[in-house]
């Protein structure tokens, strides 16, 4: 049992920052300098479509990045169309980040285009090395939905 948590910590480590790399980033920085925005800009895209309407503080802790870098990365997307910015008219101190049909637009292409490269990866393995992945996607699944690791 005392090894599961060091060999848990040392698997997430090495394997998600080289899945986040191979899967993800390198389509992040192609794509992102298609449309003439950078990799957080278009991360921030992709969550505010997936999740909705976000305060600034949450897309911050989100996004991981300043306040600061927050406010200027969000009016730049302002001017190109891709959010709006609202007040909260619960708090007014707040202001609420929601996506227009152009960041919609934008983030549903970027997701085609990410599926499509993947797919390709995905289709290189052979039939056992894809099912094995497959399998072991859903044990993580069933694993971390279940109420005790929530």
């Amino acid at each position: 049992m005392k090894c599961i948590v060091p060999d848990t910590i040392e698997f997430l480590s090495k394997t998600f920052p080289k899945i986040y790399s191979s899967l993800y980033l390198e389509y992040l920085k192609q794509y992102s300098a298609i449309y003439n925005v950078n990799k957080t800009q278009l991360r921030a895209l992709m969550f505010i479509k997936n999740y909705g309407c976000i305060s600034m503080t949450d897309l911050c802790a989100k996004l991981n990045i300043e306040k600061g870098s927050l406010t200027s990365m969000v009016d730049d997307l302002t001017k190109k169309g891709y959010v709006i910015r609202t007040k909260d008219l619960l708090d007014r101190r707040k202001y609420l980040i929601s996506i227009t049909e152009k960041g919609t637009t934008l983030a549903s292409d970027f997701m085609t285009k990410l599926s499509e490269k993947l797919e390709e990866k995905f289709l290189k393995l052979n039939e056992e090395d894809r099912n094995r992945y497959i399998e072991a996607i859903n044990t993580l699944e069933y694993i971390l939905n279940k109420e005790e690791f929530s």
